[in-house]
């Protein structure tokens, strides 16, 4: 499973999500989306435009975390 580490970020930079809406030019709802991992797909143009926000890489944003097999 992929996990969007946004909430993180934005945590650990002292952001909140309308300051990175005007930062980015993304609307308030899809950030609140990806933070709240409701986003189904990242689009590699998004990807780049929060790294360029945030000063980070794409590896502080995203995680693979293995799903349990029950």
């Amino acid at each position: 499973m992929i996990k969007l580490k946004l909430a993180e970020v934005l945590a650990r930079k002292r952001l909140s999500i309308v300051e990175l809406s005007d930062r980015t030019g993304l609307s308030v709802r899809d950030l609140e989306i990806l933070r709240d991992q409701q986003a189904l797909a990242l689009r590699l143009r998004t990807l780049d435009c929060l790294c360029r926000a945030l000063g980070c890489q794409p590896g502080d944003l995203i995680e693979y975390a293995a799903e349990d097999s029950e």
